[in-house]
């Protein structure tokens, strides 16, 4: 074993595996509010598929920001713009990217493939949640990375006078 590399404690590998299971817990959340938005805009209200994903991904996108901000890297406090919120958003508008992209190449070969109107939607409903799927540990290590950078720079906590 080289010098830099270094074994987790028992207490850091618990600490990984909590953070590890609540960002599943987190993103199941977003994945629900995220497919039921895009099977209603798509299948019900019948509006395009890019639309819909960039709708859709609104509806999970926000529970999953403060989800994982708050529950799995346990950030408190007035999130920094520079620091968390832009690179946060350009980690998931790659992702709504791909899906947006993804859903309307599936959609037109479906109509060019005389497809029905049910097979559509869950063929694009299935291409959503794949990109999802397929981002998901993509998004993790990144989203590890920059929490972790935020928490290696920020200031020391300090108690409050009186305390």
């Amino acid at each position: 074993m080289s010098a830099t590399t270094t074994t987790p404690s028992p207490a850091g590998r618990r600490a990984r595996l909590r953070r590890l299971s609540t960002y599943v817990a987190g993103s199941g959340v977003a994945a629900v509010s995220s497919e039921g938005a895009l099977l209603l805009c798509y299948g019900l209200l019948h509006l395009s598929p890019a639309l819909s994903s960039v709708l859709a991904w609104l509806a999970g996108a926000v529970p999953n920001y403060w989800l994982n901000r708050s529950w799995t890297w346990e950030r408190r406090g007035r999130p920094s713009l520079r620091r968390e919120v832009l690179p946060y958003a350009a980690i998931v508008l790659a992702t709504v990217a791909l899906a947006a992209l993804a859903t309307k190449a599936v959609d037109h070969w479906l109509r060019d493939a005389s497809s029905s109107s049910a097979t559509r939607v869950l063929l694009v409903g299935g291409t959503f949640l794949g990109v999802y799927v397929v981002m998901f540990v993509l998004r993790y290590l990144l989203l590890d990375r920059l929490f972790g950078r935020l928490a290696d720079t920020d200031p020391p906590a300090t108690e409050a006078p009186g305390s």
